[in-house]
């Protein structure tokens, strides 16, 4: 097979691509552009000569990006949230971005050129990185350090994550029960998991650092079994069946009923931690619908009369 003229193609695309680009900064001029920032509660803007990476405009004004693969594409760590402006998502940034993040204009400030007028918003730092990990773009084996020399300050080192005595007791006794299993992390974030009905955040670090894995695999773990909750739940989960038979039974009006007596809705907790109500897709109980699980108890046949009373019931066990 001659590859003789695929290589000339490619060659040429390359030579095209090279001109197009020093055209675009020698020749090409944009005049002065806009610039608007939100971050948290602070909102700034200033103008600047157009045809710089908006990364490099960022950190020239003071704002701390981490950007540890030197504006090259290769770590998604400079997300930013463009709300206009900015042109259209190259392909460098794409594989970075959820279905989600792309419908939300997030953007590499990396590979965005300040070309026009544009809004952004930069998220908090860990968003970010809970973003980058759930969408599976890391290595896990890389125990990333961010150094910036802005002005000639260095980022503050990270604070150490607070473990109250009492929690970390608790969880080492559950780790210590797996520490010398193949594969001890899922038994322990189970373990903990129905220890303290969610995984705190301090927790997964000291896991980590207890059992030598990496804080993102930990992350991903804990994110990706629908078992586990990063969020505080309730003593008694109330799960109301919205399957086919369910549903045609009146299960919607059930949790309208229920978010009304708990004053929560559906993937909420109430402020108590008491009781925590989710939808569920189907618990095979079909004879049964409407039917609604409150932890391992079946309630089946379940009309809107009875949501007080199954509230009530829960809450006597307390008493």
């Amino acid at each position: 097979m001659n590859f003789a003229p695929i290589i000339i193609m490619n060659v040429i695309l390359l030579v095209i691509t090279i001109l197009l680009s020093i055209a675009d900064k020698f020749l090409v001029t944009y005049g002065k552009c806009k610039i608007t920032v939100t971050q948290e509660d602070e909102h700034k803007e200033f103008v600047v000569e157009g045809g710089n990476y908006l990364h490099s405009e960022l950190i020239s004004h003071g704002y701390h990006i981490q950007a540890s693969c030197g504006g090259k594409a290769t770590c998604g760590y400079c997300k930013v949230m463009v709300k206009s402006g900015g042109g259209s998502m190259l392909p460098t940034e794409e594989v970075f971005m959820s279905k989600e993040e792309k419908k939300a204009g997030t953007r590499l400030s990396c590979q965005v050129k300040v070309k026009e007028d544009i809004e952004i918003q930069i998220p908090d730092f860990f968003s970010t990185v809970r973003n980058i990990v759930k969408n599976q773009m890391y290595d896990p084996k890389v125990d990333w350090q961010f150094i910036t020399d802005v002005q000639g300050e260095s980022l503050p080192a990270l604070k150490k994550i607070k473990v109250e005595q009492n929690q970390q007791d608790t969880v080492l006794d559950i780790i210590n029960q797996y520490r010398d299993l193949e594969g001890p992390l899922v038994p322990v974030l189970q373990k903990v998991n129905d220890t303290f009905n969610y995984l705190p955040e301090n927790l997964l670090h000291y896991i980590a650092e207890e059992l030598d894995i990496p804080k993102s695999h930990v992350y991903r773990i804990a994110t990706f079994y629908n078992a586990f909750s990063l969020k505080p739940k309730g003593k008694y989960k109330i799960a109301i069946c919205m399957g086919t038979a369910c549903h045609v039974k009146g299960a919607a009006g059930l949790m309208e009923t229920f978010e009304n007596e708990l004053s929560i809705n559906e993937g909420e907790t109430t402020e108590d931690l008491l009781f925590s109500l989710e939808g569920v897709r189907c618990i095979g109980c079909c004879g049964l619908a409407p039917v609604l699980l409150v932890n391992e108890d079946v309630h089946g046949l379940v009309t809107k009369d009875r949501v007080p009373q199954i509230i009530e019931m829960y809450r006597k066990k307390e008493i």
